[in-house]
Formats: structure tokens, C-alpha cells, sequence
């Protein structure tokens, strides 16, 4: 048999030009195609038998015929000229959001209502130490405060940590990090509502039947029915709210000054006097100090999960705000209470520190407490409404990402609020308010470790984002080294507040395993669902149970295929097969989904990568449980034609994924409205 000959000559260059035969020549396109088609359907070992699995399977009895996806296929997509309509809902976005200082008051009123439950418990742990242990909590929360706005403006989506750790890491460390934010809005709710009880029964005389305790629960739920009846959180009502709780302080601060001044140092030298408390050694005594008095920052952590509500450049003009006020009222108002106030007093009575500060700076007058017990009352109160909603729509962007059950986003016909969210917020919340009594403190506690988790986890992610998102553009940027500190700090100050009371973290630790099992459950359903269908396959060699095992399995199947057939889209603008298999491989570890639409946006047909489609074709092949498809579309990649996709292949853009964009990228993470940053 002869074979066909290439001929070659060297040309005038010195290289070497190769002359092919005519009959050895490449198959064309379309008879290439054909034998890709033969190479996909017919057994190599059997020509005319349809090619299957050589692997063998783990369901023997029951059919595993729904692990095969379909092979996927290559589109030419128009979109629909869409871009007027979105540019007017985008105006009308802008005009909405909000500036630096209706921004600083959602946020703020948890902030400065913290002085209210903060002071008292890090007097207790600190005694005349206080004031110090409250300037080291403010020293801190600077570069605190600097890496969050990092991480932020890097990643302006709604969702604070949770939001974070999915675009950093897998997506369950996520989900984890939403379990802090969940007990957080808990201890928020519950800490606010037992210290109200706790300055309006310090005030006011309740009847015997209507104890603190009690108290704190009826205002537990009827902020929940609130909810339930579909009230939202209102800028112009915080912002009222803030104004008058900065008034009060700064009256209680002016009237504790003027007693300060009557009165002379004759407390504030009697209590650093005393021995420091439960005779530790003071260093002992800052330290535990400082871990307690974390509680006096919480709502630090607030702006974050509404980001997307303010306007551009606001969020770091916000933290700036929430800091100066940070310094400006604890640690001021914790110097004033031992300059005025007997600490083994306030030891006594820690829930309602404030309170008391205000019966010394006015002695033999009433107006000054009932103002702060007032104060006190309508602040605290909102801190439980606040609690709610950002637990409501924390939980709905889980639900919404397929981490819990879409049963949470079910809304009421008549109020348009999800009930069933606000429903089980209110039962785990009076669950671990009848498990600690009511009693502040121990809430506190729970607050206490539950918050640290949170600025653990941001500490975290900005450490992360540094190694795994680099190249993302912010708008500034902290030292890789005070990251670590600052990560370190907040560890061990987790680690002190678990020592310092090991109860009050036995029952955080209960309710956070609770929340983490019962959310890993939701979010690895498909994977139950499986490991079922395993079960009753082995149930099925049981003749009896055979019919039976069909008729689960069946069900079973119907349940996987529901889930697996949700689609992912992730936008490639290369034909490298490594980075499509890496986003595959990230579809597979994250996402309960078998359908993944590789979307190229291209400009010229001559720009498309050359070797996209046949590595399209390859990665469709070497993946059977995944339906790869290829989209190509005409036109540039800006939020208009992300929307448009969205719409069109009704998609959410949760389930939309990219590579990490550059600093050269022409627009915001957030203008895209939710795409996932999944690679380098």
C-alpha cells in the first residue's frame, strides 16, 4: 500500500515549505462534525451498538439512566433590545439611595444604643479598669474598620459576610459564615429587648405578673407581629430615632460633667482604690474588659448588608461616621460612670449602667433617668426591629442562592412579609431567651461571641481576598500584616469570652450547631436525596419491597432531575480548556446543578477564541453528569447585557459566574447586581 508523500523545499529565508498531497488533506467542517457525532454515539469495542458507561453502576437495581445529562449544544444568540428599559430602572434605583446620613443612622442606632448593654457588663468583668478596657476596644476597630471597608467596596453586594466568603472561598464556608450573622441578628434581637425591659423595670413599677423576663418576650413578639404585618425599616424613622438617642447622650454627658465638677474626685478615687474584680491582677482585669466590651461596637457590622442601597462612595463616609461616634460616646461614658457612680454599685445593677449614670448626675431629680428610660426604651426597641429585618433578608438571599429551603421566600398574600422566616426567627429567639432567663448579661454574652464570629469572619475574608481575588479593584487597601494581627485579636478575644463565662458559650455553641446542621442539611439536600436513592436501590433486593422501592425511587429521581436541571451560566472570553474545567469543577463542589451554559460575549465573529467550541465539545464529553452548552452572543459585556442574558435565559444573576475582573475593568462588581466572582 502506498502512502501519500508530503513534499518540501527550502525557500529563500532558509525555512522550510511543506507541500501537501491533494488526497491527504483535512476532513472538511461538516465531515468532521459527522465523525465527532460517530465518535460520541457508537462503541469503539462493538461499532454497532450506542455507546454507554463502561463504569459500573452504584444503583444495580434501580435505574441510573437520569445521571446522564444529554450532551450539550452550540448556540447563536440574539438578545432582545432591552436597554432603554433597563437604563430607566436603573435612574430610578439611583434615585433612591441613600446618602452618608440617612446611611450612618440605620446602621448607627445599633452602634450607639451598644453604650446602653456594653458599659455595665465591662464594668463587671473590668471594674475601674473600664474606661481603658473601652479605649483598646476603640484603638482596634481603626484597622478593623479599614479592612472592612476593603472587603466591602471590593465586593459591594448586599449579604455582609456571607457575601464575603462567596465570592473568596467554597461556597458552605459561606453558608457557615451566614450561621454567625443568623445568631447575631438573634442575640440582637434578644440583648435589645431583655435591657429595654431592664431600664424601663429599673424605672418603672410592673406588676408582679409582668417581670423583665416576661416584658422582654412581649416585645419580642410584637415586633414580630410588626413584621408579620409587613412593616419596613424606614431611613426617615432612624434617622429621627439616632437624633434623639445622640441628644440624650450628649445632655447625660453635659449633666455628668456639671456633677463631676460639683461633686469633686472623691468616687473616681475610691473606686481605683478597690481591688480590681474577683482579685485579678488590672493587665487580667483590661483584658477582660476589652473582650466584654466588644459588645459596645456591634452595628459596626450593620451597613454592609445594604450596600447596594447607598450611593456610591457613601459606605466609607459611613464607617468614618460609625467610628467617630464609636469614640466620641464609650469610652467617654465609661470614664464618666466611675467618675460618678461606685463601681460594686454598677456591678449590681450592670443591665441598666446608663440609667444609673443618669441618677448621679442628677441627684434628687427624676427627669434625667426617665429621659434615658425613655431613650433607652424607643432606641432598644428599634434594635429589635432591625434585628428582624436583617435576619428576613439575610435568610431570603440564602434561600434565593439555594442554600436554605425557597419555601422562605414565600410571602404573605395580604402583608407581602415572608412569615415563615419571621415565624422561626421568633421561636429560636424566645428559645434562647427562656434558656438564659431573660437575664442581659447572659444574652450578652451570647452577643458578645456571636459578633466576634462575625468580625472574625471579615478579618478572614479580607486575608483571603488578598491571596484569591488580588487583581479585584477597591477603593483602598490594608497592609497584608495588620489583616493578621487584626484576625489574630479577634480570635483570641473569641477564645476570652468563651473563658471567661464557658456557660453563656456552651449555649452559643448549641444554637450555632443547630443553625449550621439545619442550614448544611438544606443546602446538601441533593446530596441526601442520593444517598437515599442509594438506600432504597439496596432496599429493592428485598422482593417484597421491590414495587415499593420502585415507586420511592422514582420520586427520588423526579426530586434529583428538578435539581440538577437549574442552570449556571459563567462568562468566558477564552478557550483555555484548564480555566473551563476550573469553572466546571466549581459548579460541581458548590452548585446542585448538571447544566451549565459556557456564555461567550464577542464583538467580531473574528474575535471568538478559535478552539472554543472544539474544547466545548471535549469538556461535554469528558463530563456525561453535566449538559455542557455553548452560547455565543453578539454585543459587549456591561450590566445592560447581563441583564438582558438574565431575562432571556431567566437565569438570576446569583447563578451567573465570572473570572476575577482586573483593575482595568470598566465598572463596579455591584453595578452587575449580583454575578459571582468564582477564579483568579
Amino acid at each position: 500500500m502506498n502512502e501519500p508523500v508530503d513534499s518540501s523545499k527550502a525557500s529563500t529565508n532558509g525555512s522550510t515549505e511543506i507541500t501537501m498531497d491533494p488526497q491527504s488533506m483535512p476532513p472538511s467542517f461538516a465531515e468532521s462534525q459527522m465523525e465527532h457525532i460517530r465518535y460520541r454515539q457508537i462503541d469503539r469495542t462493538t461499532p454497532t451498538v450506542l455507546k454507554y458507561s463502561s463504569c459500573p453502576s452504584r444503583y444495580p437495581n434501580l435505574s441510573n439512566d437520569w445521571e446522564f445529562a444529554g450532551w450539550g449544544n452550540t448556540y447563536y444568540v440574539e438578545l432582545a433590545d432591552n436597554r432603554a428599559e433597563y437604563n430607566k430602572q436603573r435612574s430610578s434605583h439611583l434615585a433612591s439611595l441613600l446618602g452618608p446620613l440617612r446611611a450612618t443612622s440605620i446602621s448607627g442606632n445599633d452602634l450607639v444604643a451598644s453604650v446602653l448593654y456594653s458599659v455595665g457588663p465591662c464594668i463587671v468583668q473590668a471594674g475601674q479598669y473600664a474606661p481603658i478596657s473601652m479605649l483598646l476596644v476603640s484603638l482596634l476597630m481603626y484597622p478593623i474598620k479599614q479592612l472592612m471597608t476593603e472587603v466591602i467596596t471590593a465586593l459591594p453586594l448586599n449579604g455582609g459576610t456571607y457575601n464575603a466568603m462567596l465570592h473568596t472561598t467554597s461556597k458552605w464556608i459561606a453558608a457557615v459564615a451566614a450561621c454567625f450573622s443568623v445568631l447575631d441578628y438573634l442575640a440582637t434581637c434578644g440583648v435589645s429587648a431583655s435591657t429595654a425591659s431592664a431600664y424601663l423595670a429599673d424605672q418603672v413599677s410592673l406588676p408582679s405578673s409582668l417581670s423583665p423576663f416576661v416584658l422582654s418576650l412581649v416585645i419580642i413578639v410584637f415586633f414580630s407581629l410588626i413584621c408579620l404585618l409587613g412593616l419596613r425599616e424606614s431611613s426617615s424613622v432612624s434617622l429621627m430615632i439616632f437624633i434623639l438617642h445622640l441628644l440624650t447622650m450628649a445632655v447625660l454627658v453635659i449633666a455628668s460633667l456639671i456633677q463631676w465638677g460639683r461633686s469633686g474626685n472623691g468616687v473616681l478615687v475610691a473606686n481605683w482604690q478597690a481591688p480590681p474584680p474577683s482579685g485579678i491582677n488590672p493587665v487580667h482585669a483590661i483584658f477582660n474588659g476589652f473582650c466584654v466590651g466588644l459588645l459596645g461596637v456591634t452595628g459596626i457590622e450593620a451597613a454592609e448588608n445594604y450596600i447596594q442601597d447607598l450611593k456610591p462612595g457613601t459606605f466609607p463616609k459611613v464607617m468614618r461616621n460609625m467610628y467617630a461616634f464609636l469614640c466620641i460616646l464609650n469610652a467617654p461614658t465609661a470614664f464618666l460612670v466611675t467618675v460618678l457612680v461606685p463601681v460594686a454599685v454598677v456591678q449590681d445593677n450592670a443591665a441598666s449602667a446608663i440609667s444609673l449614670l443618669a441618677e448621679y448626675a442628677t441627684p434628687g431629680q427624676e427627669w434625667l433617668r426617665m429621659w434615658v428610660m425613655v431613650d433607652a426604651v424607643i432606641v432598644l426597641c428599634a434594635g429589635v426591629l432591625t434585628g428582624m429585618i436583617g435576619a428576613v433578608g439575610l435568610v431570603s438571599r440564602l434561600a434565593s442562592d439555594r442554600i436554605v429551603s425557597s419555601v422562605f421566600l414565600k410571602q404573605n398574600r395580604f402583608t407581602g412579609s415572608n412569615h415563615y422566616t419571621i415565624i422561626v426567627f421568633l421561636a429560636l429567639n424566645v428559645i434562647l431567651c427562656c434558656i438564659v432567663r431573660g437575664d442581659a448579661t447572659s444574652l450578652s454574652g451570647v452577643f458578645a461571641v456571636a459578633f466576634l464570629g462575625v468580625l472574625t469572619m471579615y478579618a478572614l475574608a479580607n486575608v483571603l481576598m488578598k491571596y484569591k481575588r488580588g487583581r479585584l479593584p477597591r477603593l483602598m487597601q490594608v497592609k497584608l500584616s495588620t489583616a493578621v494581627l487584626s484576625l489574630l485579636i479577634l480570635v483570641a478575644a473569641l477564645i476570652s469570652n468563651i473563658v471567661i463565662n464557658p456557660l453563656i458559650a456552651a449555649y452559643f455553641v448549641i444554637y450555632f450547631v443547630v443553625v449550621v446542621l439545619v442550614i448544611m442539611v438544606m443546602f446538601k439536600s441533593g446530596l441526601l436525596l442520593k444517598i437515599n436513592y442509594w438506600l432504597v436501590d439496596r432496599i429493592g433486593t428485598i422482593a417484597v419491597l421491590g414495587g415499593i422501592s420502585r415507586r420511592i425511587g422514582l420520586w427520588l429521581v423526579k426530586e434529583i432531575k428538578g435539581r440538577r436541571n437549574q442552570p449556571i451560566v459563567f462568562f468566558t472570553k477564552t478557550d483555555e480548556p484548564h480555566i473551563l474545567n476550573k469553572a466546571i469543577l466549581y459548579v460541581q463542589a458548590n452548585e446542585d446543578s448538571s447544566n451549565i451554559k459556557l456564555v461567550h460575549i464577542y464583538d467580531r465573529i473574528e474575535d471568538i477564541p478559535q478552539q472554543l467550541e472544539t474544547n466545548h465539545r471535549l469538556l461535554d464529553e469528558v463530563y456525561p453528569k453535566i449538559q455542557l452548552d455553548l452560547y455565543f452572543i453578539q454585543g459587549t459585556f456591561d450590566p445592560a447585557t447581563v441583564d438582558a442574558i438574565s431575562t432571556q435565559m431567566d437565569i438570576p444573576k446569583s447563578f451567573m459566574f465570572i473570572g476575577c475582573p482586573g483593575p482595568k475593568f470598566s465598572y463596579a462588581l455591584g453595578d452587575f447586581d449580583g454575578i459571582r466572582i468564582i477564579m483568579l
